[in-house]
């Protein structure tokens, strides 16, 4: 079932059809799929998006400092780009063995004892399905399927299944695409707690 899709409604059939259910032409209200998808396909695409380090919603900024420092603990603030579903573990000049940069997160700000520019490595949203890779879609198609299984079909076990489904294709899509490239170091908790 995966493939490149080019609109929210392809993404949203190629689920259907893990459900065996007849496909929609818009994300409107002539069926409980359609309103299921029109109310809840954008968070569940967030949501997936912000569970790995997908190599298509990958974005490196250099981040300006704002004027005004933050009020105690760190040096500067930095504000999040708009899009940004999660900051992963930050490396001096991205480097995947680099020395790992000391951060916190705290509502639109990021903040930091390192100087700017701040180079921030996140997670973006992605609104254009045709960026999607394959194997993102192979398991985000499982993922919204069990989403709305039990809504559109009303049976538990066809969900729960279909949750298994897609942990299997999150975990194999997942390594897949952790491969490409050298990957960073795991966090050191201890950074954490010796702040």
């Amino acid at each position: 079932m995966s493939g490149t899709v080019h609109t929210s409604v392809e993404m949203a059939n190629l689920a259907l059809a893990h459900l065996k259910e007849a496909p929609i032409r818009d994300f409107d209200f002539s069926s409980v799929a359609s309103r299921w998808f029109r109310n809840h396909y954008a968070a569940h695409r967030d949501t997936y998006l912000a569970m790995h380090d997908w190599d298509f919603a990958v974005e490196l900024v250099n981040l300006p400092a704002e004027t005004q420092k933050p009020s105690f603990r760190w040096s500067y603030q930095y504000r999040k780009p708009t899009g940004t579903l999660r900051i992963p573990q930050q490396t001096v000049a991205g480097e995947p063995d680099g020395r790992t940069i000391p951060f916190e997160v705290i509502g639109q700000r990021l903040m930091s004892d390192f100087a700017p520019p701040f180079p921030l490595r996140h997670i973006k949203r992605v609104t254009s399905e045709a960026e999607f890779s394959p194997l993102f879609v192979h398991g985000f198609s499982l993922f919204l399927a069990a989403g709305c299984a039990h809504v559109i079909t009303g049976k538990n076990s066809r969900a729960e299944a279909l949750r298994q489904a897609a942990n299997e294709a999150f975990e194999q899509a997942g390594g897949f695409d952790a491969q490409q490239g050298t990957p960073l170091p795991s966090i050191d908790l201890d950074i954490i707690t010796d702040r």
